[in-house]
């Protein structure tokens, strides 16, 4: 008889805009190659987010629990630990693992009411600091550290992240922390070809949502600035979010000619082709995807240090005043003082702008393929299953 394959149920608050949506639905497709069944669990995105659904296949396993949304009320969110119980319950699955702040706080508390034998979180950022009000931030804390205690694992998208977690916020010892760099398919990037860095103007681009972390105010300052220095620097921002009609206006009331607004980009191929670098004014960043699709076609990036930009710079960084200059990438104070001699030295050097190109292509290839992430994951997952754990579980049809 045949044994059967351990079943992992893979928890989503919802597939809104971002990263994490395209890692969660890659893991739920590819780990059948390496023996694992999967079921993708999603909430609902509210009227405003944008929504990644289409990334779904025929023939993904998914659930949707509808209460599963960002909007917080302790009535819905009740309702989604008990609709995630109810399905821990009848899958019976060997793992769960859980994305996301809120599905990590949810789905764990139902995985453990369920009694699941193995439990991972990855923090692909965090909300530890900068999103609420102190006293709020201090109840999140003291939740995650309970949460650390009784998971299995947790997992990190870089190393910066996995050690300020450990230690600036003690959620857990740093030996329960797994560096799992984010994979991604690389091929439609690598073939974008290289950008022309001796055209008379350069194109620095943007890509991500409009929310308050994201520091939009010192995007379009830094805008504002290269406009009023008459520097042959244009911008092409991309995106959605709660805040962009209020950079809609920002970008009015300067009257910035060099900034082109586009709405989100379901392929940021187009936007990447017409790029030459990418910019980040992030107060905060776990492991920026549109960063590593960048590096991919070959584009560097200007960013704050930002959570996991840091673990994005190849090399030894050169200090400079107020900027960190490396291989494939700069690394800039966050301000617009700080910005400006950066982009002023590189219209000045080219050649250098080309060497930076090559870094970057050749880093993203080598460390953020999807081959490498599935390997990783399905590594961690065969080291932390003990003989036993992967019973029998109900096969589901596919959903679409």
């Amino acid at each position: 008889m045949p044994t059967q394959r351990p079943l992992v149920m893979r928890i989503i608050t919802r597939l809104a805009g971002g990263g994490p949506p395209v890692h969660a639905t890659l893991l739920n497709r590819q780990m059948d190659q390496h023996g694992f069944d999967s079921v993708l669990v999603f909430g609902t995105c509210g009227a405003k987010e944008q929504n990644m659904e289409y990334l779904i296949e025929k023939g993904d396993r998914v659930e949707r629990v509808d209460v599963l949304g960002a909007r917080p009320s302790p009535v819905r969110d009740l309702l989604a630990v008990y609709r995630l119980w109810l399905l821990f319950r009848r899958y019976r699955p060997s793992i769960v693992h859980t994305h996301t702040a809120k599905a990590g706080f949810l789905g764990r508390i139902a995985a453990l009411l369920a009694g699941i034998p193995c439990v991972i979180h990855t923090y692909h950022g965090h909300v530890l600091d900068g999103y609420f009000a102190p006293w709020a931030n201090r109840l999140i804390r003291c939740a995650e550290r309970w949460l650390g205690r009784v998971s299995t694992a947790l997992c990190t998208v870089s190393q910066q992240q996995a050690a300020e977690l450990s230690g600036r916020f003690e959620i857990a010892p740093e030996e329960k922390f797994h560096v799992v760099p984010l994979g991604l398919t690389l091929e439609p990037y690598l073939a974008i070809p290289s950008p022309d860095f001796h055209s008379e103007r350069l194109t620095l681009a943007w890509l991500g949502r409009f929310v308050p972390i994201k520091n939009l105010g010192l995007l379009s300052g830094v805008a504002a600035a290269c406009q009023e220095r008459k520097l042959p620097i244009d911008f092409l921002i991309a995106g959605d979010g709660p805040e962009r009609k209020d950079f809609e206006e920002q970008i009015r009331s300067l009257a910035l000619k060099n900034v082109q607004l586009l709405p989100w980009q379901e392929d940021v191929g187009p936007v990447l082709e017409r790029a030459h670098l990418l910019i980040l004014t992030s107060h905060r960043e776990g492991t920026p995807l549109s960063l590593i699709q960048g590096m991919a076609a070959g584009r560097p990036f200007l960013s704050t240090a930002a959570g996991g930009t840091v673990d994005l710079a190849v090399g030894v960084g050169r200090l400079e005043t107020k900027s960190w200059w490396y291989e494939n990438a700069v690394l800039v104070s966050p301000e617009i003082a700080a910005f400006l001699p950066v982009i002023e030295r590189l219209l000045c050097n080219r050649r250098q702008l080309e060497a930076m190109s090559a870094a970057s292509r050749s880093f993203a290839q080598s460390v953020f393929s999807e081959t490498r992430l599935v390997a990783d994951v399905a590594a961690l997952y065969t080291e932390l299953l003990t003989p036993g754990q992967s019973g029998p579980h109900p096969v589901l049809e596919a959903k679409s």
